[in-house]
């Protein structure tokens, strides 16, 4: 059931009320007869004038009802103004008169509303106000208890005539009405709607218990009546529902009713009057209807697209989707729901939006835009959108907007997306025409869609010449055989081309390029566009011969360098291995007789001579340290007879430390390590560089503090700027440290940062360790702090 179904069944009842109220006033019960003699007082009155003749104004038949209505009036004031002077009889034989204008209004009804059922959309439910139905309910049943007590009145006066009477009246109401008698409820009289109702003939019930012949109602009603005749209190059902076997089918059926207790002479109950009306449609239309909003707000709530509903010129904010809640206004519904848009988001009111949304309410007409830019306030602050969005208005019955549905897209990310896309190709363009390259893109298919200003001059062609095979002619033919099919090739794969070709100018000379193209690849790897450069390389191209031979030449001369270099430095080797093996021999007798001498002659030299011989010893011990310094510096050089062979540092550093152990104990040092890689090396020059490490570590400890030596492996591969990958390993004391201005310094031959007598040494041990990580193409690093500890970081090159 829609709206005008509703609608009329609603006149429908209103009437049925005036004209049990005419009845009762006619029977002596107390009422209000304003309603009664005034047309525009009356319920269905009201609806007249203040509802149906402007919402139906164009039915012709509108204004016969009009008539119809005040007649029934004016007969309802003439059998009113009977009664009242006393002739009760022919006020109440009246009432045929007044049934007959009453069936014409109801016939005017019925045809009215076909009229606008048949003009209308018959399948949107409403819902019936439960309130009005149940206020109408209870005025019905209060009419006919009174009519049932001044029954009850005058058939103690008038027993015969007056039963005839109230059995012709309850016949003829627009009502199912029955009389139950005792506590079984057998059914005394049913008037001709009721029967219709429970769709039973008269024969059928007559004389018999009402839960014989419904027994499908005995578990629902039996407590019911029961209870009306245990308290002879009235109750009343509102849309009361029950299963009924109608013509054997069984079916749910809702009812209004009333159950009124019927007293005797004595004031003892012995009977219930029934009056019902079915109002089943009413409520299957409303249950469709809430499932159906039910659905609805579902499906918006779940919606992926951000949706609200304001009502009224307010635009009070009615309902919003999730979407819309969390991801645009970013607030709870409870935090917006009923309240008016712009109390809400105040920011709106120097925007456009409202001003639209007023605009589509004012004119019905729907509104759109695309891309629109919005500034929406939050919890996180102020928020920039763009938005596609829909304004459409939404119309009651009567075809005037009561709201407007908002379905809006958030495009924000496309957009931004694309203003960025936009200023890179800005960019891209500005960055093409200022290269001294000549720059251009093509799309997918190797279609030229853009070049730079340099391209269009060198070649003096526009960009639709450029296109089709235009680009052949300023490819020297010769090199168009060569590039062609490469070209062809790394369309075909999506792969990029580099190539040399000669290019025709402008005025007809060719000259050297140098092309690259690379794809521009999606997600999927499809190539989108092609992006190339061609770099003029006339001059390199053209003096290549000549730098060629002036490579080999060079090249020669080099060979002869390094040639000459290698006997040098072999040369150099032996030189300083003989002279160092030839000035060691020297020193042992030096050495040798010196010791001999104090052995013997000891108590026969001055204490001054002994100094002296002590401090030859300790110069000729100097000496013979240096030289075997110098040695071990000369094979240091990797002249390619040491061999590489892979060689596990951490066994290097473990000999190391035991070798050491002697110095470590004495100084209660703490040597911490990681575990080490395995490198291809030569073996003795890693543990010669470990042991100058640790040496020097120990060596220059600070006095007072145990020395704490740290040797630490990085978890990643270290890169240097030119992209080769190496192992980093440092070494970290916590001695004396160095000023960092010495970091190159100290790693050169003979270079000493302190004085003999504070820390013995040569000043080649560090030279040596550079030497070896020069042998294995390694780098070595000093940093240090004074009085707070060195680092040397070693990297030496990934296998």
């Amino acid at each position: 059931m829609n709206l005008t179904r509703l609608d009329f069944e609603q006149a429908r009842t209103m009437h049925l009320h005036f004209k049990t109220q005419l009845r009762s006033v006619l029977y002596g019960a107390a009422v209000d007869t304003i309603p009664l003699l005034s047309e525009h007082e009356c319920a269905l009155g009201k609806w007249m004038h203040d509802h149906a003749l402007q919402r139906y104004r164009h039915i012709p038949e509108m204004q016969q009802l009009e008539r119809a209505h005040t007649a029934i009036h004016n007969c309802a004031g003439k059998l009113i103004s009977l009664y009242k002077a006393g002739d009760e009889t022919a006020a109440r034989e009246g009432l045929t008169e007044m049934e007959k204008i009453a069936d014409e209004l109801v016939g005017l009804l019925a045809g009215i509303e076909t009229q606008i059922l048949s003009t209308e959309n018959n399948d949107d439910p409403v819902v019936e106000s439960i309130e009005q139905h149940l206020e109408i309910l209870q005025a019905l049943r209060q009419s006919v208890e009174n009519l049932d007590e001044q029954i009850r009145v005058e058939t103690q006066k008038e027993a015969v005539s007056n039963e005839s009477r109230f059995r012709e009246s309850v016949e003829q109401a627009p009502v199912g009405i029955a009389i139950f008698r005792g506590r079984d409820m057998v059914i005394e009289m049913a008037n001709t709607m009721y029967l219709e109702l429970i769709t039973r003939p008269a024969e059928a019930v007559a004389g018999r218990s009402l839960y014989e012949v419904l027994p499908e109602v005995r578990d629902s009603v039996k407590p019911l009546l029961d209870n009306v005749w245990d308290t002879a209190t009235p109750h009343y059902g509102n849309e009361f529902p029950v299963i009924l076997y109608r013509h054997g089918v069984p079916e749910m059926v809702y009812f209004n009713f009333v159950y009124q207790p019927l007293k005797n002479s004595n004031g003892e109950i012995d009977g219930v009057m029934v009056a019902a009306t079915d109002v089943t449609a009413a409520v299957t239309a409303r249950h469709a209807l809430v499932e159906s909003e039910n659905q609805f707000r579902n499906l918006v709530m779940q919606s992926p697209i951000a949706m609200a509903i304001f009502k009224s010129r307010d635009m009070v904010i009615d309902m919003a989707n999730n979407t819309m809640l969390q991801k645009m206004w970013r607030r709870s519904a409870a935090e917006v729901s009923g309240r008016k848009l712009l109390d809400v988001f105040p920011e709106l009111a120097g925007q456009k939006f409202p001003e639209l949304l007023l605009w589509v309410y004012d004119h019905g007409i729907a509104h759109q835009e695309k891309e629109a830019m919005a500034y929406v306030d939050g919890p996180d602050g102020m928020k920039r959108f763009y938005l596609d969005f829909e304004y459409t208005p939404l119309f009651d019955l009567e075809k005037n907007v009561y709201g407007i549905m908002a379905t809006v897209s958030d495009v924000t990310e496309r957009k931004e997306h694309e203003m960025a896309m936009r200023l890179s190709e800005e960019k891209f363009r500005v960055l093409g025409d200022t290269l001294p390259q000549m720059i251009w893109t093509t799309d997918a298919d190797g279609r030229l869609n853009y070049a730079s200003k340099r391209y269009f001059e060198f070649t003096g062609m526009t960009l639709d010449e450029l296109n089709g095979i235009g680009w052949f002619n300023v490819i020297h033919p010769e090199d168009l055989m060569r590039n062609l099919p490469v070209w062809q090739e790394a369309v075909a794969k999506g792969i990029e081309y580099q190539i040399e070709h000669r290019m025709r100018k402008a005025d007809g000379t060719y000259r050297w390029h140098l092309t690259r193209t690379v794809p521009q690849k999606d997600a999927e790897g499809n190539v989108k566009m092609w992006v190339g450069s061609t770099t003029d390389i006339h001059e390199g191209k053209m003096s290549i011969d000549k730098l060629e031979a002036e490579v080999l030449e060079r090249t020669k001369e080099l060979q002869k360098s390094n040639d000459d270099l290698r006997n040098s430095n072999e040369e150099l080797a032996q030189f300083a291995y003989v002279a160092s093996h030839d000035l060691q021999e020297p020193l042992r007798k030096i050495q040798t007789f010196a010791s001999r001498l104090l052995d013997t002659e000891y108590h026969n030299i001055s204490d001054k001579g002994k100094d002296y011989f002590a401090r030859m010893q300790a110069a000729a011990q100097r000496m013979r340290q240096l030289i075997e310094d110098l040695l071990s510096f000369s094979r240091t050089s990797n002249n390619g007879e040491q061999l590489f062979e892979y060689v596990d540092l951490t066994q290097v550093l473990m000999r190391v430390k035991d070798q050491l152990s002697d110095q470590i104990d004495k100084q209660e040092a703490v040597i911490a390590y990681d575990l080490l890689p395995v490198l291809s090396a030569i073996p003795f020059q890693m543990e010669q560089l470990f042991m100058n490490l640790l040496n020097n570590a120990l060596k220059f400890s600070r006095k007072g503090v145990k020395p704490v030596i740290k040797v630490k492996m990085e978890d990643n591969v270290y890169t240097l700027v030119g992209g080769l990958p190496y192992h980093k390993i440092t070494i970290a004391d916590n001695g004396i440290g160095f000023d960092p201005q010495f970091s190159e310094r100290i790693f050169q031959v003979f270079q000493r940062l302190h004085v003999r007598n504070q820390f013995e040494g040569t000043g080649i041990g560090l030279a040596i360790c550079k030497k070896i990580m020069d042998n294995h193409k390694g780098v070595i690093i000093a940093e240090g702090v004074p009085e707070a500890g060195a680092v040397f970081t070693l990297l030496f090159p990934v296998a």
